[in-house]
């Protein structure tokens, strides 16, 4: 088994592989924009340094979002292209999730709240049990509302963790998901099917309206 990880979907740029023994080769780039040019180099680069061509991948896994929807559209296109052509399965990992998991393997023993920066006073959230357990969905949720899911001991992860700290919890070093765990995660996971984004709100861009003092819009007959 030897699984292909890719996150592209909030503010890093990562790619990682995973084998049954463990992690094999990882790249991680902190970036705001330009991952759609960063994601094909880094994964070619991480192919060479494991010197493995592509045909020796099992499976693909990506990050399905909550994010950014230019980012989550980079990762999922690319994943799902690249399992097409090798034949092989393609599974989606949330975001929120592979935060958690990599903050339990940096605090063992303790469950997760992760939070990420959603701006508006909003932020994408869920809590995890001790044992990786999902507690609830994945949700759209105000900072206050998210301050009320921390209990003690809980481990804080994400971009708005530094902002729920105040209300408890213990501050984990995780704010950006990472490949090496969307790849770790994947492994045991089964084949749902082609994965597609996880949108937790609408976008922001509309379709533009009529032009100002142009024509008015031909009526239905």
């Amino acid at each position: 088994m030897l699984c292909l990880g890719l996150d592209t979907a909030l503010g890093a740029c990562s790619v990682a592989l995973t084998g049954a023994a463990g992690p094999l080769a990882h790249r991680f780039q902190a970036m705001s924009t330009g991952h759609a040019e960063a994601l094909a180099p880094m994964v070619e680069g991480l192919m060479r340094e494991a010197g493995l061509a592509f045909p020796a991948l099992t499976r693909i896994a990506v990050t399905t979002g909550p994010g950014t929807f230019t980012g989550q559209r980079i990762g999922l296109a690319f994943a799902r292209g690249l399992a097409l052509a090798l034949k092989i399965p393609c599974i989606g990992i949330t975001t929120l999730e592979a935060m958690a998991a990599a903050a339990r393997a940096e605090r063992p023993g303790h469950g997760v709240l992760v939070a990420a920066d959603a701006r508006r006073g909003e932020c994408y959230a869920q809590a995890f049990a001790v044992d990786g357990a999902p507690l609830g969905e994945p949700a759209l949720l105000t900072l206050d509302d998210a301050a009320a899911l921390i209990s003690p001991g809980l481990t804080l992860a994400g971009t708005a963790a530094e902002a729920l700290a105040a209300h408890g919890g213990v501050l984990s070093a995780v704010r950006q998901p990472d490949a090496a765990f969307v790849a770790a995660l994947a492994l045991s996971r089964p084949d749902p099917g082609p994965p597609h984004p996880l949108y937790l709100r609408a976008p922001d861009a509309k379709l533009p309206g009529p032009l100002k003092g142009g024509p008015a819009p031909a009526r239905a007959l």
